[in-house]
């Protein structure tokens, strides 16, 4: 949930004064006429550009290009390394890590221009622009008696959140989102344009699929797709439960460790009401299955002490927009000052719930200014464990997390104190879930990654020496070497 791709070129040490280049001079005549070029003081140039999901730890642009070919994009990409002016290409504008801090003076590619969606319902396979985001595929695959796995932010871009896993709740049933790509289109680090495929440039293949921001910018991707689960209907249930229950659903949540149905997802959101001085917890379900068989895995929480509830059946296109009482659209706001840290785990550990829990209110309240949000994302992990750890770069034992943690910190921006606070407060809390996490060494969706953890988190020691080795063919020079970047071997 609430990732996009974002991809960052030119390495730290091959940085040149880029506040001080002319992009106009320099890119104008290369590009097509439908391009455009925008630049910070232009009046309208919050609207004209993707703008990000979070400004914390931001890089910062001289100006943005908004390409309308591939061979703009070739053009934008040797121009700018050849003047060692950094860039990132921007879709749904989600990326969170705050390795983007060091891409500075640096030009916004945003390639919203590549937004295509093309189903071929006889084949199974639809093929789209790198722009494209989830709110953009469901509509036209529901409409074909089709689905995809996707995230349940319907702003994020498809592609980006791909490269990074892809999680959501159809997983448990087809995997991982990167488990369904067939092949892209990828302009290069040199600039050039390749296919690829399990069958062409198949290693850049294997690399793309959990690491492929620091291997290019992806133009357009193809997927397999799935006949509807249920005509495309599933049954939505929320609950909203005081702090005084919280306990009783961690219970109940790890009731579900071992034996969570596929078709079954649960995403528990926990924040302070500043008003009440308490902290609310709510959950929901969604089930791609009859009503009365979902219904039939929520008994435990219908028998707490919910403050308020409701139940529905839902098409797919409007599941999103049911979960927390109609909450999706807050993951859509940009421009805030979001400080985001993630964490997997294997197995859930009620003494270690609930004491964050309590924490997480003690801290609210010592801080007026701050307003956090704690989000459990619950998967089967069957379909996704079921695909060999190596056939592709995403983290060797991530396919076995049951459990995505993603704290959003609120806040400020002009309070380093508080941010200090918070990213005091964060590591505690991330250390205290990963010792009762049930793994051994760290593990987390990448796209959840706060950016601090290295690359042995970020890709695991497995993959991580076949992806150094990789980074050296395909990108000797460490040009996209910003978005939780792969080191050199």
């Amino acid at each position: 949930m609430f990732r996009t791709i974002l991809l960052c070129s030119l390495g730290l040490t091959t940085l040149s004064s880029a506040a001080t280049h002319n992009i106009t001079s320099i890119f104008s005549s290369s590009l097509s006429p439908g391009a455009q070029i925008f630049l910070p003081s232009d009046t309208n140039y919050t609207e004209d550009v993707t703008q990000r999901w979070t400004t914390y730890d931001a890089p910062t642009y001289i100006g943005a290009i908004k390409p309308a070919t591939v061979k703009d994009i070739q053009n934008i990409v040797t121009l700018a390394a050849s003047n060692k002016i950094p860039f990132l290409a921007t879709a749904g504008g989600h990326g969170a890590t705050i390795t983007y801090v060091n891409c500075t003076n640096g030009i916004e590619i945003d390639i919203s221009n590549f937004n295509t969606v093309s189903i071929d319902a006889s084949n199974n396979t639809m093929t789209v622009g790198g722009a494209v985001r989830f709110e953009d595929i469901i509509p036209p695959l529901y409409e074909a008696g089709k689905e995809l796995p996707t995230g349940t932010a319907p702003c994020v871009g498809l592609v980006g959140a791909t490269i990074g896993g892809g999680i959501g709740n159809l997983q448990g049933l087809h995997g991982l989102i990167l488990d369904s790509l067939l092949s892209v289109e990828l302009v290069t680090p040199s600039g050039d344009v390749l296919i690829v495929s399990t069958s062409e440039n198949a290693d850049l293949f294997w690399a793309i699929r959990g690491a492929g921001a620091n291997f290019g910018i992806i133009t357009s991707a193809t997927y397999k797709i799935y006949n509807a689960t249920n005509n495309g209907l599933a049954m939505s249930a929320n609950y909203l439960f005081p702090a005084s229950e919280n306990r009783s659903v961690w219970e109940i949540f790890q009731s579900f460790d071992e034996t969570l149905p596929p078709e079954l997802s649960l995403t528990a959101y926990s924040g302070f009401n500043q008003t009440t001085q308490e902290m609310e917890l709510i959950v929901n379900a969604i089930y791609y299955g009859p009503k009365e068989e979902g219904v039939s895995y929520l008994t435990n929480f219908t028998a707490l002490n919910a403050t308020e509830t409701n139940l529905m059946m839902v098409a797919w296109p409007n599941v999103t927009s049911s979960m927390a009482f109609g909450a999706d659209g807050d993951a859509c706001t940009t421009g805030s000052y979001l400080n985001t840290w993630g964490l997997g785990l294997a197995e859930t550990n009620i003494d270690t719930y609930t004491t964050f829990f309590n924490e997480l209110q003690a801290f609210s309240q010592a801080h007026p200014d701050y307003s956090g949000i704690f989000v459990v994302d619950r998967y089967s992990s069957a379909a996704a464990a079921a695909v060999p750890a190596n056939s592709t770069s995403y983290g060797y034992g991530y396919r076995n997390i049951n459990s995505h943690l993603l704290f959003e910190n609120s806040y400020p921006s002009d309070n380093s104190t508080l941010d200090n606070a918070v990213n005091s407060f964060m590591r505690s809390i991330r250390s205290q879930f990963q010792r009762t996490s049930g793994f051994s060494e760290m593990e987390i969706y990448l796209n959840y990654a706060h950016g601090d953890e290295g690359a042995d988190v970020w890709y695991s020691p497995q993959h991580l020496p076949k992806l150094s080795q990789l980074k050296s063919k395909w990108d000797p020079d460490e040009l996209f070497s910003f978005n939780y970047p792969v080191p050199l071997p």
